[in-house]
């Protein structure tokens, strides 16, 4: 999935020496549905999410918004480009970002190689999930696509099997990363609910009750209705009173 992932953790005192100085100052706080930067501003520098959650888009020929990408805590945006974002940034959530000037970036890796080297795992991250969403959006079913989505999220989230995770985005957005109908991903998330496998214990909060099958559908298999005929009741009750 082309999520933007890696956490960037080696950012230390003495990397941010000239950023301290730099105005505005290296954090800063944006609230829900606002935009970090827009596709084709020049590039002042990159960002790194400290919490919450934003969205990557692109406008297409006919002016509608392809969303391309999410990411979280822990996350580096702004790396597609040298001189201009490629992509637009809206917050989803309230977020907190650390801006790295592009002019102090070539000597902050310098004095720090271990985040030099993570900004590089990085950019070899999100290259490999945009094959990985070239191949789903041909490959994949809806099931599947919608599978690989939610575990790519948990695992974002550090959830493990049995854990709560936040699932901040719109059912629309969901359906334009997936390349599928808002209509689909809606009856599809009411299907896995019915099945037992996920809980949406409120619109945007999600538990993975039943981990092993999602994890067989994004590996490619399909859903096997034998192995559905037992549904604890209390995910039977906890879907059932939930709009997807």
């Amino acid at each position: 999935m082309c999520i933007a992932g890696g956490r960037i953790d080696s950012l230390t005192q003495a990397s941010l020496g000239k950023i301290e100085d730099s105005r505005p100052g290296p954090l800063k706080q944006v609230g829900a549905h606002e935009h970090l930067f827009f596709e084709g501003d020049d590039r002042s520098g990159l960002y790194i999410v400290e919490s919450g959650w934003v969205k990557l888009y692109r406008t297409l020929i006919d002016g509608q918004r392809q969303v391309v990408g999410f990411a979280n805590a822990g996350s580096i945006l702004g790396l597609e480009s040298d001189d201009t974002y490629v992509n637009g940034c809206e917050t989803i959530t309230a977020v907190t970002v650390r801006a790295i000037p592009g002019g102090s970036l070539k000597d902050i890796c310098q004095r720090d190689a271990l985040l030099a080297e993570q900004l590089l795992r990085q950019v070899g991250r999100q290259l490999g999930a945009a094959q990985a969403q070239l191949a789903a959006v041909g490959a994949q079913s809806a099931e599947q696509k919608l599978a690989s989505f939610l575990l790519s999220v948990a695992d974002l989230c550090d959830a493990t099997h049995g854990g709560d995770f936040d699932l901040p985005m719109r059912r629309g957005d969901m359906a334009e990363f997936l390349g599928l109908r808002l209509e689909t991903v809606s009856r599809k998330m009411t299907e896995f609910q019915r099945r037992g496998w996920i809980e949406m214990t409120s619109l945007y909060h999600c538990r993975i009750a039943r981990r092993h099958m999602l994890q067989e559908l994004a590996e490619g298999g399909e859903c096997n209705e034998a192995a559905l005929k037992t549904i604890p009741q209390r995910a039977r009750t906890t879907s059932s009173g939930l709009a997807a």
